[in-house]
């Protein structure tokens, strides 16, 4: 009888995106920033990454496409209610993999 490897969970970042979306330091960044659990707008969010707003907001369109990120009222942005940030925003369980996002970028 063959087995076949259980499916992902629901709350699961889809895998094939993950590669392209994490291979910009800037991105950690804002993903560490919204692991805190507030939710900030771009130019706040700028800021904290080290980058222009305009950069900022074409990485979030990206975060967002990938299922990562969600904005709200005030343009405001949170990472996505499935994601499970560390208390202390230091990690994050994406379904596939954890992202340890206090290491050096």
């Amino acid at each position: 009888m063959k087995t076949s490897a259980p499916a992902p969970t629901s709350s699961a970042v889809k895998l094939k995106h993950l590669a392209s979306v994490l291979h910009q330091p800037v991105r950690w960044r804002i993903l560490k920033e919204l692991a805190k659990g507030e939710a900030l707008p771009v130019w706040v969010l700028a800021g904290l990454a080290r980058s222009t707003p305009p950069k900022v907001s074409k990485h979030m369109a990206v975060l967002r496409k990938a299922g990562l990120v969600t904005v709200g009222y005030g343009r405001l942005y949170k990472l996505s209610p499935n994601l499970k940030p560390e208390a202390d925003g230091t990690r994050l369980d994406l379904g596939h993999c954890v992202l340890k996002l206090d290491a050096a970028y």
